[in-house]
């Protein structure tokens, strides 16, 4: 008895030092997964790697003046962090904090039917395209630098937009429920690193707007035909006309359920 009251403790504080290890290391894993590829990832290294060395030779060398000034490194850091991954944070609190309870923004099925009957046709007629679904964060530039429309969604609107050679054939399109807002509209750049050298500036401009805002960017290669979906940062890509429904209702609904049940009948 008396030694099991002995090693009690002992080991409730491994299994106390083991639950930290957990936390620590998956919420650093998921850290570095959520800023892997930014434009401020090789800033934050490049900090990292300066502040190891000169801890390493303050405890070496012993200098008492660097050893004091590297006990508020990591309030440093932290303000760093705040600097340097600013658009990244935005869009995370945006997310979180935007969440309603009783599910997201709802839009219309037959607006995404409109984009997908319009996509079919410009595939054919070796048409680009750039649409933009947005959702709980406005990305104001775009509306000084496009025009704004407040139209009902059509495909043939959208169609006509995008025809070569148009004065609005430039630039983006964003929808808001279902209506078009704004044509024309100019979309921030992605200053990820690594991307394929073949994408152009309508998917780092889609990338570059999923970065910024949680809008849910379709674009349409007008080289290729290839249909690209950006969401969070992330470019999927090659997709189908069904693929991009699927992934639209699933996303823009938010209900998995329901989303697969219109699939399914879509798809009747």
């Amino acid at each position: 008895m008396n030694l099991l009251n002995i090693h009690f403790p002992l080991v409730l504080d491994l299994a106390r030092s083991l639950i930290e290890i957990v936390i620590l290391t998956t919420g650093i894993y998921y850290m570095w997964k959520l800023f892997r590829g930014t434009r401020g990832a090789r800033v934050l290294a490049g900090f990292g790697v300066i502040l190891a060395t000169m801890s390493l030779l303050a405890a070496v060398l012993n200098l008492p003046v660097i050893i004091e000034l590297l006990r508020f490194s990591p309030a440093v850091l932290i303000t760093a962090l705040v600097i340097i991954f600013q658009p990244e944070l935005r869009r995370i609190f945006a997310e979180v904090g935007s969440r309603p309870l009783l599910g997201g923004y709802r839009q219309q099925t037959e607006v995404i039917e409109m984009v997908i009957r319009t996509l079919e046709q410009m595939q054919e007629s070796g048409h680009g395209a750039l649409i933009a679904f947005e959702r709980k964060i406005t990305y104001e530039p775009a509306r000084e630098t496009g025009t704004l429309l407040d139209a009902k969604v059509s495909d043939d609107l959208l169609e006509t937009i995008f025809f070569p050679k148009t004065p609005l054939h430039d630039g983006g399109v964003i929808i808001v429920e279902d209506r078009i807002a704004v044509a024309a509209a100019i979309f921030p750049l992605t200053q990820a690193e690594g991307l394929q050298r073949n994408l152009g500036l309508r998917h780092r401009a889609a990338l570059g707007l999923s970065d910024e805002t949680d809008a849910v960017v379709v674009v349409l290669s007008e080289e290729t035909g290839i249909i690209s979906l950006a969401v969070g940062g992330e470019l999927r890509r090659p997709l189908t006309t069904d693929e991009l429904r699927s992934q639209l209702i699933a996303i823009l609904l938010q209900n998995k359920d329901h989303a697969k049940s219109l699939v399914e009948q879509l798809a009747g």
